[in-house]
């Protein structure tokens, strides 16, 4: 049975940069992988690369066993870490402008409004909407129209700690309905009782990946930040005892660490 999401060798250079270096991995449906690493490891290209937003040097990315194209993309919602919004408009004009570019009607973009708690301030100006609020608004217009893959990229930042129940309970019930989430975050305590599947970036390459509950029996480690934290040693110490690479960018294979610290 093939995969609902596969990476292939997926490569992106920037010049002499290179910013991903042959990413393999699968997804599940109706899974929920974390996509951890930090700023600068390829996260975010990872993630254009599949919306189409940014076009890979090498590689290719399929959805059900075929290359993925812009027909399959309707299907996505994406909430990117810094959302575009028309300031000056209200919450929900500024939800109604997406709603439409997706194809729903007003009742769905009101339904996700209530989910998130913003359709009581719905004629409120964007400008005036916390750093939080912003971030509801984003998921409610990227949950519009039920998507069969939501990714969301940094969706904790800003979140009040009182409203982290209430997100993570919406995420669940996406998962439960048969949606398969990809996260990319920094903050691991958030999506540590979310995820199913982990795959860590680190320098644009794929340091690991798998289910949650595999790394934790490979690593003798129930803390999800801990094992982070022993790939991105491992990974540093490997990198530190290599030569030189004869091109830009490393040139050694990733491989999921068997150390235990």
């Amino acid at each position: 049975m093939n995969p609902f999401l596969e990476f292939r060798n997926v490569e992106k250079r920037y010049g002499p940069i290179t910013a991903l270096d042959g990413i393999d991995f699968c997804i599940a449906s109706e899974s929920t992988v974390a996509l951890l690493g930090p700023n600068g490891t390829g996260k975010t290209t990872l993630l254009g690369c599949l919306l189409g937003l940014v076009r890979p040097s090498e590689g290719e990315i399929h959805l059900r066993g075929a290359k993925i194209g812009d027909r399959d993309r309707l299907r996505f919602g994406y909430l990117p870490e810094r959302l575009a919004l028309y300031q000056h408009r209200s919450v929900w004009d500024n939800g109604w402008f997406f709603a439409q570019l997706k194809r729903q009607p007003a009742v769905e973009l009101e339904h996700q409004l209530k989910r998130v708690g913003l359709y009581a301030v719905q004629d409120r100006k964007v400008r005036q909407l916390s750093k939080g609020m912003h971030q509801r608004l984003g998921l409610a217009i990227a949950l519009c129209g039920q998507p069969e893959l939501l990714v969301l990229d940094e969706p904790f930042n800003g979140i009040d700690p009182a409203r982290l129940d209430e997100l993570q309970n919406i995420l669940r019930v996406e998962r439960d309905r048969g949606a398969t989430l990809l996260i990319a975050t920094h903050t691991i305590s958030a999506i540590e009782p979310l995820a199913t599947h982990v795959a860590i970036l680190l320098d644009g390459h794929l340091a690991a990946s798998g289910p949650i509950d595999e790394l934790r029996a490979a690593h003798a480690e129930d803390s999800l930040e801990t094992i982070y934290h022993r790939v991105a040693r491992a990974q540093a110490q490997e990198g530190a005892m290599l030569p030189a690479p004869t091109k830009p960018g490393p040139t050694w294979k990733s491989a999921l660490p068997s150390s235990r610290g």
